[in-house]
């Protein structure tokens, strides 16, 4: 029988809680919500990374295995986010007609989003997931993924040097659609409900006999309080969690986040700040970047 302190992935794992514990002390002295920012970036991407959440991975999931569980987890999450956001929201302003909130992300809309959304999809399917997904797999050990963040990175830069004339030419002047504005913060919210809903259910009806419940390793047995303890530390960090269970769990965090520092969840704005850092590195800056509202 192997002796716990001789297990090296348990030390590593202490280790990096301690190093994790370390950097949030040193953040927290001089900037504490740079702090909360990295408590929250750990929480979402080791719930991430446990759930195997990723956004590519449940189209093509859907499409090739018929295996709707990481849509239909996606989908919860979205539910109970739009929740949380619109009582954030409406706090933030309770008459939607006198203009956005200071912290909504509502991007301009417009054929930009339909072109962009191709050429991201495709682009997704070529490096085998998403944004999310290659940082956590690069975590895993997936030396593959370290090429596609290299990728995204470099078309990130691309992107930086080309953005101005995209934004000045054909995005800025086009509308920014916020349904709570135009038809009411309660139809907004019904309908967004809804639509959520109505996704959910086409997605469980296609789904496959095979896929329709998320694989566990629970044998009914019941034994002492290590035994207990010890299939806990399995479920929790071994075993992978329910799809569902994550969509939902990440959901309830971006509230919490969004409502505590007034930012939702994102991913490309830190990996631009990435690309941003590599171009000025090999001294080739960026120009300013026209943004929208809370980003």
């Amino acid at each position: 029988m192997r002796r716990w302190w001789l297990n090296w992935k348990l030390w590593g794992g202490f280790l990096a809680l301690v190093g994790a514990t370390a950097v949030y002390f040193s953040l927290k002295t001089g900037t504490p919500r740079l702090a909360l920012f990295w408590v929250f970036g750990l929480a979402f991407g080791f719930i991430v990374q446990r759930s195997h959440f990723c956004f590519v991975s449940a189209i093509s999931n859907f499409f090739l295995f018929k295996d709707g569980r990481l849509i239909r987890g996606i989908l919860g999450g979205l539910f109970i986010a739009t929740i949380g956001f619109s009582i954030i929201m409406y706090r933030q302003v309770p008459d939607p007609a006198s203009g956005l909130p200071a912290t909504a992300y509502v991007a301009p809309f417009g054929w930009h989003l339909v072109m962009a959304g191709a050429i991201f999809g495709l682009g997704m399917m070529l490096a085998g997931g998403c944004i999310m997904g290659t940082l956590y797999r690069i975590g895993e050990g997936a030396l593959a993924s370290l090429v596609a963040l290299l990728g995204i990175i470099i078309g990130m830069g691309l992107l930086q040097h080309n953005w101005p004339w995209w934004w000045n030419n054909y995005i800025s002047h086009l509308p920014n659609v916020w349904l709570p504005a135009h038809i009411g913060r309660i139809a907004a919210v019904a309908l967004t409900l809804a639509a959520t809903g109505l996704l959910y259910w086409l997605v469980a009806s296609k789904n496959s006999p095979k896929a329709a419940h998320d694989s566990t390793d629970s044998n009914g047995e019941t034994g002492s309080l290590k035994s207990s303890i010890h299939k806990l530390g399995q479920g929790i960090f071994v075993n992978g969690w329910p799809l569902a269970a994550g969509g939902v769990i990440l959901g309830i965090g971006n509230i919490l986040l969004y409502q505590t520092a007034e930012r939702p969840w994102g991913l490309t704005g830190e990996v631009m700040r990435w690309a941003q850092n590599a171009l000025g590195a090999v001294h080739l800056p960026a120009p300013p970047i026209a943004t929208v509202p809370g980003t």
